[in-house]
């Protein structure tokens, strides 16, 4: 018989036989599967082998008392969640008040009647089985959040791969037509080589000049291409890891902007920067690259929705003493004042069932507050834009 299919199993702690065999025949006539113990500590033992989905607890026995064998009970991870009801020959306040203190969740006073019994069994019973469920929803919900987060880290990483291959096409192309026309003048310089061909001076220079200008280009490109993949690579290092390091923030949301491009060069929006380069950091560049890249985008998708322009400015100061502002701001449509106070909680979006995961501005608020060890704070007014600030400790809380 599965656990799902089989009777609702009581252990009863009691040191009357009379009581022990009375509730066993009514709670067996009932359904209930029966476990019986004679004592405090026997009852303890029957709890962690049985595992009953509810306990019947006489309060005054010898030696160990109901009320410190409740205490243990609720101490051993083994069986802290069985719910306890204990039973009493006395209504006296104080005690009922120290049985809850003790991990109770009911109490039954003596002699009771079999009905009184069974419905506060079966209520218990029934409320066990809620928090059962509710538990196993919670644990449902959060592994789907952990694959959308895991979906969105997966998709981050695309986004940077298509970045470095869009931004990198550009320097390279450029190297590769001034290369190849190198080499073109290269061959029509060595054709006056051949014997009875003589090389004029003029030529001569004229294909130096030309040497010059394309190392010049050639150089220039490379080390552009050069700093792109030494940039890419710091990206990717620090949005793979939640390593800390020293970093200057104006090339942290530079580079973090930078992958953004293929996105932003799609749409008609600008992206503009004011961050001061002198501005240090000690902190986790891979959280804070993540944390701007969902504003970004977030601006992108939400924020111009439905307009034909729009920028959005990324600008920085000291707050106060090792502490900065951040602000990423857009004069886009705005939030609604209905919008404004969830837009950080789990799972909630506006563009459900066309691409949004709800999960983007949640994630952003729980790196800004537990791992950056800052706040965030949003601002916006319908038709005039939003401002999200970041408050950040200039050296981040070691974890």
């Amino acid at each position: 018989m599965t656990s799902a299919s089989r009777p609702p199993t009581i252990l009863v702690v009691d040191d009357s036989p009379t009581l022990l065999l009375a509730l066993l025949d009514h709670l067996s006539r009932h359904g209930f599967l029966v476990v019986l113990a004679h004592d405090a500590r026997e009852g303890m033992m029957r709890a962690v082998l049985a595992q009953p989905d509810l306990i019947l607890l006489d309060i005054v026995m010898p030696g160990l008392d109901g009320f410190e064998a409740c205490r243990r009970l609720k101490a051993d991870t083994a069986t802290h969640d069985i719910p306890v009801i204990f039973m009493t020959g006395l209504s006296d306040a104080k005690q009922i008040v120290s049985g809850f203190g003790a991990g109770g969740v009911d109490y039954i006073t003596k002699p009771f009647q079999v009905e009184e019994v069974l419905a506060r069994i079966n209520t218990h019973l029934a409320l066990r089985k809620a928090n059962r469920d509710l538990q196993q929803m919670y644990e449902t919900l959060t592994r789907a959040k952990e694959d959308l987060v895991h979906n969105e880290k997966l998709a981050a990483l695309g986004a940077l791969v298509a970045g470095i291959a869009h931004e990198l096409n550009t320097p390279i192309g450029n190297s590769l037509m001034v290369a190849s026309t190198f080499e073109a003048q290269t061959g029509e310089i060595l054709g006056h080589f051949k014997p009875g061909e003589p090389l004029r001076r003029s030529e001569l220079q004229h294909y130096l000049e030309n040497a010059q200008t394309t190392t010049e280009i050639l150089m220039r490109n490379l080390q552009r291409a050069a700093d792109m993949v030494t940039n890419f690579k710091q990206v990717a290092v620090d949005q793979t890891s939640t390593q800390r390091r020293t970093f200057l923030l104006s090339e942290v949301v530079s580079g973090n902007v930078l992958t953004l491009m293929p996105t932003i060069k799609r749409t008609p929006y600008q992206v503009v920067q004011n961050i001061p380069p002198e501005l240090m950091m000690d902190s986790f560049p891979g959280p804070l690259g993540q944390v701007i890249a969902n504003l970004v985008n977030n601006a992108l998708v939400h924020g111009f929705d439905g307009r034909k322009t729009g920028q959005v400015e990324l600008a920085a100061e000291y707050e106060q003493d090792e502490w900065i502002a951040l602000h990423v701001r857009d004069d886009g449509n705005g939030i609604d004042a209905s919008n404004l106070q969830r837009i950080f909680d789990p799972f909630f979006t506006t563009k459900m069932g066309v691409g949004g995961s709800g999960l983007g501005l949640h994630i952003v608020h729980n790196i800004v507050t537990d791992i950056l060890g800052g706040r965030i704070d949003v601002s916006s007014e319908p038709g005039k834009g939003t401002c999200f600030t970041l408050s950040l400790p200039l050296v981040a809380p070691h974890h």
